[in-house]
Formats: structure tokens, sequence, C-alpha cells
């Protein structure tokens, strides 16, 4: 278990990288989302969260897991009601907006991954 949250950890800060190095990214991936990818989003979120909820107790910082396994649940059911069309046009107009906005939530990525990875 312990593997998994890090390698979920360093797959976030590698991805959050990326993104702030190049927002491009965000905007190809943005782009080419199809409702297989939505769907597969969702409910990784989903899982995820679930995961990281079912694991709080027998980690260093059970609060972040907490909070994260909650945020992640609820975004990933909140997509799901919302819907693939609706999410999408949400997705699109945060990557096609400013692009400081998509480099700091980047950086938001980097510091999740990095408490992730020392959480373990």
């Amino acid at each position: 278990m312990k593997a998994l949250v890090w390698l979920i950890g360093v797959a976030i800060t590698a991805m959050s990288i990326l993104i702030i190095l190049k927002p491009q990214i965000a905007r190809d991936l943005g782009e080419r989302m199809n409702p297989q990818m939505f769907y597969f989003g969702a409910w990784a979120r989903i899982i995820i969260g679930i995961l990281f909820l079912l694991i709080s107790d027998t980690r260093s910082w059970g609060t972040l897991f907490n909070v994260l396994g909650i945020l992640l649940v609820v975004i990933g059911a909140y997509a799901l009601q919302a819907g693939y069309e609706r999410t999408r046009e949400f997705v699109l107009g945060i990557v096609h907006g400013n692009e400081n906005i998509v480099r700091v939530s980047g950086a938001i990525g980097v510091l999740i991954g990095i408490l992730l990875i020392s959480a373990t």
C-alpha cells in the first residue's frame, strides 16, 4: 500500500511539473478528452479517494489523507453527476483561459504530490 501511495505521489508530481513547464500539455489533454477518458478519470478519482480514506489511520499525516480522500470522492462524484459534456466545457474553459492559472494548478499538484511522497 505504501508503494502505491508513493507511486501516485510521483505520478502527480511528474505530471504537474510537466504542466508548469509546458501548459500546452494540459490543453492537449483537455481537447483529447473523450467519454472513455472522462469516466475512467472520474472513477479513478473516486477509487483513489476511497483508498486514501481507508489508509488514513495507518499513515502519518492522517488528516492530509482524509482531506484528499474526501476531496477526490466529491470531485469524482460531481463529475459523474454533471456528465461528460458539462465537465468537458469546464475543463476546456480552464485550460484555454489564463496560462498562469494552469501553472498555479500545476504548482498545487506538485505540492500535493510531494506531500504524498513525504507522508509515506
